[in-house]
């Protein structure tokens, strides 16, 4: 930038701050910087072809017994494939082997049982959604009503919150009941948007089924079960042999794969997608990757279930049929991109304007046609290709610093190879998946580092808002350094970070806050 241009710049963004704080300095930079697009905004070609759900990273420990090539991993984790991380994750999370800083600042006993009540409602009511399982159901011992007894011998199933049972609504019509009307696609909008937000999303899109169905996985993976007489004597399916779990060992039985079919699993053809998203803890992702972090995603992906299973029901009510969706069925981000929730960024994940990345994400498929929003873009890409402050601070050296590209299997970057748990043929940063959570294996919970270190993550103030508004000028390069600056995020190195007075300090603090 030349002298010219850069008082030409500083002169207008003091002209504008000067005029917003006079009108109104609480909300002086409270703007929709977004601009609409007709088209998905970054480059889909010829090659993409969709995604199969058992190439998930989660997913591939079911049946890939394939070895790791990256060295990375075997070096620094000593993990020699997708199964040996995943178990060594379970052992950990099940309490069959310590944590491996069991006792310090964010891993101890409170903070751990704190990690496990926020995933609480996920994990006794969803039967893994976060995972993965599309309409799962519940296994549940019933209860002899006259002795109180637990039924052991064998197991029942009842739906989980995720459930796309649409019974209800048939009954409904069958016996004279209707629909409800509204005027247009956009009336219909306009009240799904403020049910969805009452009973508990933070933002809200919808995506038409013919621009959402390329999203889809290609084959819905189930994993393969059997029954197993448990230690307590109870009779339970499980996908891996339960009695090899406490020694480290594994044995798993593969996947069962079929073609999407609404139809014949929830009843009806979708029209329409809502795509919903949910805030997370602002101070407990500043402790990440400690427990309090990991905490806080499960309480997102609780109230996701939680949320998804409301709209649901309020949908059936009217005589809509839903069928709600965590992690499975179809690719999240993408979606989110079509529903105008935000843009791709570096990390992976999607960055919405309001909360930056610190957002999970759920979508409910419909019969009930609306109003269709469009992708926006607000100078995300572009801050990404020159910022690199998640991909610095990533433990698990996961994230390229290369620039954004269309993926291709088999292609090299400075953190692995494209391999089969990443999405081809599409304009994106390359996220190692198997390092990624090889980490949390290591960790022994989530990890959300790049949530907390990203510039993004502000929480809703004006001069947050001012910050965003610079990620549109050519000032853009200079946002990392400022944020630095005034110590958002932390240390960026990860081995300063987890021994740093910064994440002591946002431990404590969590703690404290009132």
């Amino acid at each position: 930038m030349n002298r010219r241009e850069f008082l030409k710049v500083a002169g207008v963004t003091t002209a504008a701050t000067g005029a917003a704080l006079a009108t109104k300095p609480k909300n002086a930079f409270a703007l929709d910087l977004g601009k609409e697009h007709d088209e998905f905004p970054l480059e889909i070609t010829k090659e993409f072809n969709g995604f199969e759900q058992k190439n998930v990273f989660f997913y591939r420990v079911y049946w890939d017994k394939e070895e790791y090539a990256d060295d990375h991993i075997v070096k620094t984790y000593g993990y020699k494939n997708p199964a040996e991380s995943m178990m060594d994750f379970a052992l950990k999370d099940e309490g069959h082997k310590p944590l491996l800083r069991a006792g310090e600042l964010g891993y101890r006993q409170i903070d751990y049982a704190l990690n496990k009540a926020g995933w609480s409602v996920e994990a006794h009511f969803n039967s893994g959604s976060s995972a993965g399982a599309r309409n799962a159901y519940l296994q549940r011992h019933p209860i002899n009503p006259e002795t109180g007894e637990v039924m052991k011998d064998m197991p029942v199933f009842v739906p989980s919150l995720n459930s796309w049972d649409n019974s209800k609504v048939d009954n409904i019509l069958a016996h004279g009941g209707t629909q409800y009307k509204f005027k247009d696609k956009k009336e219909a909008s306009q009240y799904i948007k403020k049910a969805s937000k009452f009973l508990g999303a933070d933002l809200v899109g919808i995506v038409p089924y013919e621009r959402a169905k390329r999203w889809v996985y290609k084959e819905w993976a189930t994993p393969n079960v059997k029954l197993f007489t448990m230690p307590d004597g109870s009779k339970e399916y499980s996908p891996m042999n339960p009695a090899t779990i406490p020694t480290g060992e594994y044995e798993t039985y593969g996947v069962t794969t079929v073609k999407p079919d609404f139809m014949k699993e929830a009843g009806f053809e979708p029209k329409s997608v809502i795509v919903l998203a949910y805030e997370m803890d602002y101070d407990g992702f500043k402790t990440a990757p400690s427990q309090i972090a990991s905490a806080s995603a499960g309480y997102g992906y609780s109230k996701m279930a939680e949320t998804n299973h409301k709209i649901a029901t309020f949908l059936r009510e009217i005589g809509y049929k839903a069928a709600p969706c965590g992690n499975d069925t179809a690719l999240s981000v993408p979606l989110a991109i079509e529903a105008g929730l935000g843009e791709a960024a570096r990390m992976g994940m999607i960055v919405t304007e309001k909360y930056g990345p610190r957002v999970r994400i759920s979508k409910i498929f419909t019969d009930l046609e609306l109003d269709a929003d469009k992708p926006i873009t607000f100078g995300v890409k572009e801050f990404c290709n020159v910022c690199m402050k998640c991909a610095d601070a990533c433990p698990s050296k996961a994230i390229t610093h290369e620039p954004a590209q269309v993926l291709k299997e088999g292609m090299e970057f400075d953190t692995g190879k494209v391999n089969k748990s990443i999405c081809t043929g599409v304009e994106k940063w390359f996220v190692n998946a198997e390092r990624c959570n090889a980490f949390w294996a290591y960790n022994g919970g989530d990890c959300g580092t790049c949530f907390s270190v990203c510039p993004y993550n502000k929480i809703d103030e004006w001069h947050h808002d001012l910050s965003k508004l610079m990620t549109l000028t050519p000032f853009k390069p200079l946002l990392r350094s400022m944020d630095e600056w005034f110590g958002y995020g932390g240390p960026v190195e990860p081995e300063l970070r987890m021994e740093s007075k910064y994440l002591k300090d946002a431990i404590n603090d969590f703690w404290e806050k009132r």
